[in-house]
């Protein structure tokens, strides 16, 4: 199971960068730079940090949105919404992630060039109240449809990741658990074993 974690420094229990290093050293598989709100000029400088922290520990490393600040930094991995990739067309990067919230969605994101999909919310999140759950059979029928790796997205934590793998899913992102997490090995540790 691949294990991504998506940042969110605002609620993360310390520094970003401590906490993502913490999160690497535990072997987590990717970090996806996610903090839409900061202006390019300081996502580009949070990045190029990040990057380097990622590097050391030979851990995949993810801009999200902004695709100009990743071929900046010559990073490889992005990860666009739907939307996005619609209005832009196929970034030119040699692995491109685009977010999914329907069957409908993943051959069009395929067509486009999507090398893997990120798909949810699959359980309710906290980062996203009210929305409602889509759910395991939805992730079901997305990793059915789908030729490339999908990921599941939304309220995973290490108690419900091996019903998103059991479903199809090549692995999870994660959000919530590893930013508010004291100690982030163990909850990777606690999911490798889900």
């Amino acid at each position: 199971m691949k294990i991504i974690s998506v940042t969110d420094r605002k609620n993360c229990v310390r520094p970003l960068e401590e906490q993502v290093e913490l999160i690497c050293r535990a072997g987590a598989d990717m970090v996806v730079l996610r903090e839409k709100d900061l202006p390019p000029e300081d996502y580009l400088a949070l990045a190029d940090r990040i990057r380097k922290i990622c590097a050391r520990y030979e851990t995949e490393f993810c801009v999200n949105t902004f695709t100009d600040i990743a071929r900046d930094l010559g990073v490889g991995t992005v990860w666009v919404s739907f939307s996005g990739i619609i209005c832009s067309g196929r970034p030119d990067f040699p692995n491109v992630g685009v977010s999914v919230h329907s069957v409908g969605e993943v051959d069009v994101a395929e067509n486009l060039g999507a090398g893997f999909i990120v798909f949810g919310n699959v359980f309710e999140s906290t980062c996203k109240p009210g929305k409602p759950a889509a759910g395991l059979e939805e992730l079901s029928r997305i990793c059915t449809k789908s030729s490339v790796p999908v990921y599941a997205i939304g309220g995973m934590d290490p108690e419900n990741s091996g019903a998103a793998v059991a479903a199809g899913a090549e692995g999870i992102c994660m959000m919530s658990g590893l930013m508010t997490a004291d100690d982030p090995a163990d909850v990777i540790r606690r999911t490798r074993r889900a």
